[in-house]
C-alpha cells in the first residue's frame, strides 16, 4: 500500500515538472481548452464590440459619452491617457454650467467635446463660436480632490491656428456666477508650441468645487477656437489632505 502511494507521488511529481511533453499537454487538456473558450466569448461580447463601438461611433450616430462610459465599465478604470483621474470628466460627474462661446451647442462640435474622454482623431473637437477673448468656461466637479495638473489635446485635423496658446485655471468653494469674488487663481498657463498634448503642472494642488476655465489665445489668427479634451487632473477621486483655495475675502464652506 505504502509503495502505491509512493509511486503515486513520483507519478503526479513527474507530471508537474516542465517538460515538453507536460506543457504541450496542459495546453491541449479540456481545462485549458475550455478557459480558452470562456475568455473567448468574454472577449467578443464586450472588448471587441467596444473598439467597434469606438470605431464606428459617428457613422452609427452613437453618443461619444456612450462610447466613453463602456471603455470605463470594461477597464474598471476611469485613467485618462495614463494622466490619472480627470475631475471635467462627464464619466466622473463633471458639469458645464456656463461657457460663453460655442458652435453648435448640441452638435458635432458642442462644448461636451471638451469632457467626453474621447480625443482620439475619429471624434470631433470642440470648437467656439468665434476669436473673442477672453473666453471662459465653468464647471461644477462632484470629488474634491486635489487638481494637480491640466492636460490639452488638440485635434489634428484641427487648424493650428486655433490651438490654445494662453490660459488660466481658476478654483472657488463657492459657484462662481453667484460668488466672483471666491475664485482664486491656480495658475496662469502659456504653450510653447501648438503640440496634440500638452501637460501643465499646477505649483500649488489644491481642492476645488468648482473651476473656470479662461482663454486668453490660441496660435494664429483662426475664426474659432478648438480642443478635442481638457481635463483637470487627480491622482485618484479620493478626497486628500491638501489646503483649501482662499480668495482674499472670508469663504464660507
Amino acid at each position: 500500500m505504502r509503495a502505491d502511494r509512493e509511486s503515486r507521488a513520483a507519478e503526479i511529481a513527474a507530471s508537474r515538472r516542465p517538460t515538453p511533453r507536460n506543457i504541450c499537454r496542459a495546453l491541449t487538456s479540456s481545462r485549458t481548452l475550455t478557459s480558452v473558450l470562456i475568455f473567448g466569448i468574454l472577449l467578443a461580447a464586450g472588448v471587441i464590440p467596444a473598439i467597434l463601438a469606438l470605431r464606428t461611433t459617428q457613422e452609427e450616430g452613437l453618443e461619444p459619452e456612450v462610447v466613453r462610459r463602456i471603455q470605463v465599465g470594461l477597464q474598471q478604470s476611469s485613467d485618462l491617457n495614463g494622466e490619472g483621474f480627470d475631475l471635467l470628466e462627464l464619466v466622473n460627474g463633471g458639469e458645464l454650467l456656463a461657457i460663453s462661446s460655442t458652435a453648435h451647442a448640441d452638435g458635432d462640435h458642442g462644448p461636451n467635446r471638451l469632457q467626453d474622454g474621447l480625443f482620439d482623431p475619429q471624434f470631433f473637437a470642440w470648437r467656439s463660436a468665434g476669436p473673442d477673448f477672453p473666453l471662459t468656461a465653468i464647471y461644477e466637479v462632484r470629488y474634491r480632490t486635489p487638481v494637480r495638473k491640466i492636460v490639452i489635446w488638440n485635434h489634428p485635423n484641427e487648424p493650428e491656428a486655433s490651438y490654445i496658446r494662453e490660459f488660466e485655471v481658476l478654483a472657488s468653494l463657492e459657484d462662481p456666477r453667484t460668488h466672483p469674488d471666491a475664485l482664486v487663481s491656480i495658475g496662469r498657463f502659456r504653450a510653447a508650441a501648438p503640440d496634440l498634448k500638452l501637460v501643465f503642472d499646477v505649483e500649488t494642488p489644491v481642492p476645488i468645487r468648482y473651476a473656470m476655465l479662461r482663454i486668453y489665445s490660441t496660435f494664429g489668427a483662426a475664426d474659432y477656437v478648438s480642443a478635442s479634451e481638457i481635463g483637470l487632473f487627480s491622482e485618484s477621486r479620493d478626497a486628500e489632505q491638501a489646503p483649501l483655495p482662499r480668495p482674499p475675502a472670508p469663504l464660507n464652506i
